[in-house]
């Protein structure tokens, strides 16, 4: 038989990988994770166009030349289903292996891959993407008509609602979603799902060992007690487009590979949202997340957006206002070191004279004190006044944070600073005259 272009890529692929499908180690690497016999397509460039037992096909599907074509033809439909059911899980990973050919644009149809429990009851429902709108369970939907075009999203379902009775969109119930360019390419994608009852229920998708989403949230060891059912489907609507399958890998256990840690992120969906000022009727366009731009109040990136701004006027335009209320404090200091200074000689004159004259008249004892107190009521109403005149200003400059603040955290740093160079100066002093007397002993 003679094969096109892509089977021999795929046989590059397979050189290293010969004992694929049979729990074998190699000897060389007894830790390799090894997929199950049964639960894995085998190698499909080497076993023909033969299905294995263990899979299914609907529809139009079929086996041709190394690949699983579900949608060969325009306006076609297929499916691609594990016979066994998975019972007694507690972790797993599936890795499948697609692409899509012949067709890039919008259209209604998609590819789903299905993890599905309780089959039982779904029957022969196949209206959504040629697979059940009624389940319980995970769809992975892979598709181009969302308003973000070629992406995934990932739906739950717990079998008590059908996907298609609501006026909501699909998209509208996905709990996660990724920007996902895979139409018209013969580089094939790997969609990795994780999931591990004993990591406190972690559940992780990754295309290429990029991370979609990880979540601890959902719980699906009640479908893994019961069975799982695995699968992939694909409607390609009205177009040509061309979904194949190249492989898939099923491990009942967490692989290495899904423990790659989430530096390596994929594109999230992002909205261009218009906002319209109700006073004065002016539009903007801005970017938004997916679930911000479902809020009405004001997203972190503007508020991340506002606070640059805010630091920027801080920085450019109220270092004058800080500096002149700084010389302002400095001045005050100094004034009430003067007439604190005053105040004491002169007690200590009274004092003496008190002594001297065995007592004297208690207003004139006291009359540079109350003098002084009027001063300091004085200096203080002067304070008052320049606090009110700098909120003043900051208003006017829409100033960040208060003038009062910013000086007593500055005093917290000036004074442990004085204290310090005086303890320096002084062991400095100490330290000069010890030389001194060394020297001259």
């Amino acid at each position: 038989m003679k094969l096109s272009y892509y089977t021999g890529f795929l046989a590059f692929l397979s050189l290293g990988s010969s004992s694929y499908g049979h729990n074998v180690d190699s000897g060389n690497n007894k830790n390799e994770d090894l997929p199950v016999i049964g639960y894995s397509l085998p190698n499909l460039i080497t076993s023909g166009n033969s299905i294995p037992s263990n899979w299914e096909t609907k529809d139009s599907a079929k086996l041709d030349e190394g690949r699983f074509i579900l949608t060969p033809s325009k306006s076609s439909k297929g499916s691609l289903w594990l016979r066994p059911i998975l019972k007694d899980l507690e972790s797993f990973t599936v890795e499948w292996t697609f692409r899509s050919l012949n067709y890039q644009g919008k259209h209604s149809g998609g590819l789903s891959f299905w993890f599905l429990g309780d089959v039982d009851k779904i029957g022969n429902d196949q209206k959504l993407f040629n697979g059940p709108s009624k389940f319980n369970g995970l769809q992975l939907l892979v598709d181009s008509n969302s308003q973000v075009s070629q992406s995934i999203h990932a739906q739950l379902n717990d079998g008590s609602k059908n996907l298609l009775d609501s006026n909501e969109k699909i998209y509208d119930k996905s709990f996660a979603s990724c920007l996902m360019g895979y139409q018209d390419s013969t580089v094939p994608l790997t969609l990795r799902l994780s999931y591990d009852s004993e990591s406190n229920n972690m559940l992780k998708l990754q295309v290429d060992n990029k991370v979609c989403f990880q979540t601890r949230k959902i719980k699906l060891s009640n479908i893994l007690q019961k069975g799982l059912k695995i699968g992939v489907s694909a409607d390609n609507s009205d177009s040509l487009e061309t979904f194949e399958i190249l492989q898939m890998k099923f491990y009942n256990k967490l692989i290495e590979d899904a423990l790659i840690p989430n530096v390596n992120a994929m594109n999230q969906p992002k909205l261009l949202t218009k906002i319209i000022d109700e006073k004065t009727g002016t539009e903007k366009i801005v970017d938004k997340e997916v679930l911000d731009s479902q809020n009405k109040h004001m997203s972190s990136f503007e508020l991340y957006k506002k606070m640059d701004r805010l630091e920027g006027k801080i920085m450019a335009n109220d270092i004058n206002i800080i500096e002149e209320k700084i010389n302002n404090i400095l001045s005050i200091q100094q004034t009430l070191i003067k007439e604190l200074s005053i105040l004491t000689k002169s007690i200590q004159n009274n004092n003496n004279n008190n002594m001297n004259k065995g007592g004297s008249n208690d207003n004139d004892q006291f009359k540079d004190f109350l003098s002084m107190n009027e001063k300091l009521e004085k200096m203080l109403n002067e304070q008052a006044k320049i606090r009110e005149a700098t909120k003043l200003a900051q208003a006017n400059r829409e100033a960040g944070p208060q003038i009062d603040e910013i000086v007593s955290k500055l005093a917290v740093w000036l004074i442990p600073l004085i204290v310090i160079m005086c303890v320096m100066a002084y062991y400095t002093f100490k330290i000069r005259q010890e030389i001194v007397k060394t020297k001259l002993l």
